[in-house]
């Protein structure tokens, strides 16, 4: 469900410790790495005898790597060609002693600043080892010049990416400035947290773990700060009783809509049903229930006052009634003048223990600190801006907040220290057990209006299934994500509606729940 997502730097730990304390030796860690990549080689090659082979290894482990990879290759009847980035008397260690292994079966190599690339004319196989997950910074130019050479060959030529593609920061996911574009992408042990922020995506093709004999405990006792959400996420709902009831679904209440904006507040009850809930309220103005009444029988309303506008003495119709709901999602097509201010702020005092904050919602709580205050260190209070909504509360541009999502991210919840899920490519979810949670999805299919608000019903209708706070948050973004990536396949230039995102979820977990992903290859490749 929850996959760790370690940083570079927490990789590094847990592989000191496998050495440190279970005296696992680097060479094997690193044999076991280039057994799992050529395991993913031959699945892509069905004969591989007689193959052409280019392997580039860098002055790390990830140049170790690829040494014992090219011993697996030439092994196979590869013909291979390794070139190295520094001298062969400067690798030491593990990397040396496969690139040792290497040379006495003599098989090919050449340093990479002796080699002219004119004379290649076609490879079948291209392996990067270059860099490796702790590189940081700008590239050197011979390095951007190898790596210019490794895309122009992958035009034609398979490329496998060990550990990351060279050039990606393993923390930020960004090139620097360019990157290997990669069919595979190998990560050993665990996918570190660059791989899945949205700037690698188009760099690195498929994705698969590979495990390479990290002892378990040693991420039982470091666990990372980070994990990605993984396909298992689905079977946290369980398969219906056929003899159910409506009411073991959940009643979700949908304070929301006004007069220009009501299919928002619509949007977030149809995904709210589609994810099963046995029932859904909206509450709003009078004029407006009956305008949805008719066109939408499945929601069921509140009429409050009269007319199409909010007014603060409308919660006394509604204050009594709260306790009978599982969950409440506030803010869907509200609007944000001062009367609904007044009736939020009011809610406010009265809040019901699961409630989603959204939408307008999120603009009265960026607007006013005193009023996040009253919902601080709720454990099952969930909130869902998307970068706009969230740069409002730190006073900067969503640009800035879609470039350091992971630090405004902490930054809130250590302030706060609610649930959040701060939307857009690779959603990141923020627990109040103070890690965090990527989506491994990015997909344009849910760049539509009202895709947030079919999100924050699908949330709202697993917290009224009796969910606990993060994992209704977690299961709703994966399988919204799920959702969208499913829609490419019939929109592949877009188009679609935020209606269709709620109607074909039922049939997206019918395909996937339960479904075993072989070695964990993500959605994305």
């Amino acid at each position: 469900m929850y996959l760790p997502l370690p940083t570079p730097q927490e990789m590094a730990a847990w592989d000191k410790r496998s050495m440190d304390d279970f005296d696992l030796r680097p060479e094997l860690l690193m044999e076991n790495a280039s057994r799992e990549a050529f395991s993913q080689i031959k699945h892509r090659f069905a004969d591989l005898a007689g193959r052409s082979a280019l392997l580039f290894a860098g002055p790390g482990n990830n140049g170790g790597d690829a040494f014992a990879l090219a011993r697996h290759l030439w092994i196979s009847g590869v013909k291979v060609m390794t070139l190295h980035s520094k001298r062969l008397k400067e690798y030491d260690g593990a990397s040396g002693y496969h690139l040792s292994v290497l040379r006495k079966l003599e098989v090919p190599y050449a340093h990479l600043s002796e080699y002219n690339f004119d004379f290649i004319r076609d490879v079948d196989i291209i392996v990067d080892g270059l860099l490796g997950t702790g590189f940081t910074g700008e590239l050197r130019q011979d390095y951007v010049d190898w790596i210019k050479s490794i895309n122009k060959m992958g035009e034609k030529a398979y490329v496998i990416s060990l550990d990351i593609p060279s050039g990606i920061d393993g923390i930020t996911g960004e090139p620097s400035p360019v990157a290997v574009r990669a069919d595979d992408t190998v990560a050993f042990e665990e996918a570190k947290l660059g791989l899945m922020q949205p700037e690698a995506r188009e760099y690195v093709g498929c994705l698969s773990i590979k495990k390479i004999g990290i002892p378990q405990s040693i991420k039982h006792d470091s666990p990372p700060e980070h994990y990605v959400l993984d396909v298992d996420i689905l079977d946290r709902l369980v398969i219906p009783r056929r003899t159910m009831h409506k009411g073991e679904g959940g009643h979700v209440l949908v304070l929301g809509g006004s007069q220009a904006l009501s299919g928002a507040a619509v949007l977030t009850c149809l995904g709210a049903l589609r994810a099963g809930a046995g029932l859904v309220t909206l509450a709003c103005p009078a004029d407006l229930a009956r305008q949805i009444r008719c066109g939408w029988p499945e929601i069921m309303t509140i009429p409050l006052g009269e007319g199409f506008d909010w007014r603060r003495e409308m919660f006394s119709q509604l204050k009594d009634e709260l306790p009978r709901f599982d969950s409440v999602v506030v803010g869907p097509g509200m609007g944000r003048d001062d009367d609904t201010r007044a009736f939020f702020c009011d809610y406010l005092e009265n809040v019901h223990q699961r409630t989603l904050f959204d939408a307008d919602a999120l603009y009265f709580l960026a607007g006013d600190d005193s009023l996040m205050q009253r919902i601080s260190r709720s454990s099952e209070v969930i909130l869902t801006p998307h970068p706009g909504e969230m740069a409002r509360f730190f006073h900067v541009s969503a640009a800035q907040i879609n470039q350091e999502r992971s630090r405004f991210v902490r930054e809130f919840s250590e302030k706060y220290n609610v649930n959040l899920v701060l939307k857009g490519a690779s959603t990141l979810i923020s627990g109040v057990d103070r890690h965090f949670y990527i989506s491994p999805f990015a997909t344009s299919n849910l760049a539509v209006g009202g895709s947030g608000d079919v999100l924050a019903g699908i949330i709202g209708s697993l917290m009224a299934q009796s969910l606990s706070t993060l994992d209704a948050a977690s299961l709703g973004v994966y399988w919204h994500g799920l959702a969208g990536k499913d829609l490419e396949n019939t929109y592949p230039f877009r188009g679609n509606l935020a209606r269709e995102i709620a109607d074909i979820l039922p049939g997206v977990l019918a395909r996937y729940k339960g479904k075993k992903v072989g070695d964990r290859v993500f959605f994305f490749c």
